[in-house]
């Protein structure tokens, strides 16, 4: 205090106002480097389509992220209540969520779940919903934390897709019924022809009394026989274009082949040579009916492009590779034209006058949906080489 009896003003020390300024401006750049992350983080979850959420286990007292509000089509900042939330999600998710939660709170793990939500404005929306519990140091589920992400586009898309495949496989079934219209037409002519000409060999017979009764009988049994062949062309048919899920079973790809080849080669020019090199004792667990439109499609192209060779041959085989068996068809044809390499397998690409372009790429889709891989190529010494490996069959076969 000065002599006028007034405080002196006390002046800090050089050194401590140099350091209040640099954490001052230590603050402000951390304020700076904060608001810019957050910057970065509200675009990013924009674009993604993205909010963390919170819950309280305690109290559910739930607490959002602009994304979320966003995604639920809520003002942002509303004080939100769980169980209107929750009342939001379509039944079947709003079960399964529950259930994961429920286990997840119990056994302090996270989960993951694809849900459909109804916003506030009634729009429907699929949501991937994530989740981690929270414990304390007693071990106690104290908050679950996670994030929601829109991916109702993403699940448009693969509705489309499957929809699209689903549309390709019926399409492609009648497209071999329409190609395969004369091959039954021959096939089903042989048994029906025999049925008239043994019928009519009857009707003169009945004229002879004196003709062995057990000629009569054979005669009876070879139309029984013819008959009851006709009637497994005609089930076979409807199998392939039945809308009925697919059965799988076991099925020796021996007997797959010799099937699909008999009714392939109907009507084939007579030089064709044909050869077999078929392995034992090997099984598949499969839809007999749709490998067997597989094969019936491998073989007719190849007896495509053969047509033109001057001696013609195809050959058939299988062979254990590894856990698989491999089916292989070679041609001596023209094999496969270098700008119709890349697209072999693609829809709608074909290289024949008038062709759909879709007997390789479902083909291709019906092995891959029995786990195996459908692949050609051309043969080093001409033609084209088909390869389909599909898993040996286990003891799971048929089983659901």
């Amino acid at each position: 205090m000065d002599g006028d009896g007034e405080f002196e003003r006390a002046e800090a020390p050089a050194d401590v106002t140099v350091e209040l300024e640099r954490y001052a401006r230590l603050a402000s750049e951390q304020a700076d480097a904060i608001a810019h992350y957050k910057k970065m983080y509200d675009r990013a979850s924009t674009l993604a389509r993205i909010g963390v959420w919170e819950c309280d286990l305690a109290t559910e007292r739930l607490t959002w992220t602009d994304g979320v509000y966003d995604l639920f089509e809520l003002p942002r900042g509303l004080r939100i209540d769980r169980a209107d939330i929750v009342a939001m999600y379509e039944e079947d998710s709003r079960r399964e969520m529950e259930r994961l939660r429920a286990k997840a709170v119990h056994d302090g793990t996270s989960f993951a779940l694809d849900v459909r939500v109804r916003t506030v404005r009634g729009n429907m929306r699929w949501l991937r919903l994530t989740a981690d519990v929270e414990q304390d140091a007693a071990g106690r589920p104290v908050r679950i934390f996670g994030t929601k992400q829109d991916i109702t586009r993403e699940k448009a898309a693969q509705e489309r897709l499957q929809s699209l495949r689903a549309e390709l496989i019926h399409l492609s079934r009648r497209s071999a019924m329409g190609a395969m219209a004369t091959t039954l037409a021959h096939e089903l002519n042989q048994p029906l022809t025999a049925i008239s000409n043994y019928v009519a060999g009857m009707r003169r017979a009945i004229a002879d009394p004196d003709l062995p009764r057990a000629q009569l009988e054979r005669s009876l049994g070879a139309i029984e026989k013819c008959a009851l062949g006709a009637g497994e062309i005609i089930r076979s048919l409807r199998q392939m274009t039945s809308e009925n899920p697919s059965e799988r079973r076991l099925v020796d790809p021996n007997a797959l082949i010799h099937e699909a080849a008999s009714l392939a080669m109907v009507g084939a020019d007579g030089q064709v040579k044909l050869r077999y090199d078929l392995a034992d004792g090997l099984s598949v667990c499969v839809d007999p009916i749709q490998i067997q439109q597989v094969l019936i499609n491998l073989i007719r192209n190849a007896l495509e492009a053969v047509r033109d060779a001057a001696a013609p041959d195809i050959l058939i085989a299988t062979a254990r590779a590894g856990g698989n068996v491999e089916f292989r068809v070679d041609d001596n044809g023209h094999g496969i034209a270098p700008d119709a390499a890349a697209t072999l397998f693609q829809p709608f690409v074909s290289s024949k006058p008038g062709g759909m372009g879709i007997g390789l790429s479902v083909s291709r889709t019906i092995v891959e949906a029995h786990g195996g891989r459908l692949s050609g190529r051309n043969r080093p010494e001409g033609g084209a080489a088909f390869r389909i490996t599909l898993p040996l069959a286990d003891e799971s076969c048929g089983n659901p």
